[in-house]
């Protein structure tokens, strides 16, 4: 899981460009590759292999969840910078 929370704020928007138009490729090759180490994982053959691939699968989950909640964070922390203290 990537922390979002404690990412650089241009990390995070970096993040959210991945949902803008234009970047449907990149979102579909991400998920593509998802499903490729998890095809691959039923056919692992030896527990280097399957350990490998998890870690694959694993970063490609996170880097699409990432990009997925990376707007809620930038939201929360506007919100956060902007209120009004009395």
């Amino acid at each position: 899981m990537i922390d979002l929370n404690s990412a650089d704020t241009q990390a995070v928007k970096a993040l959210m460009r991945f949902r803008e138009p234009g970047n449907e490729a990149l979102l579909r090759l991400l998920e593509a590759e998802l499903e490729t180490a998890k095809l691959k994982l039923v056919h692992a053959a030896d527990m280097v292999q399957v350990h490998r691939l998890q870690g694959r699968a694993e970063a490609f989950a996170d880097l699409l969840e990432a990009a997925k909640d990376a707007a809620k964070v930038e939201n929360r922390a506007y919100a956060q910078n902007t209120r009004s203290t009395p």
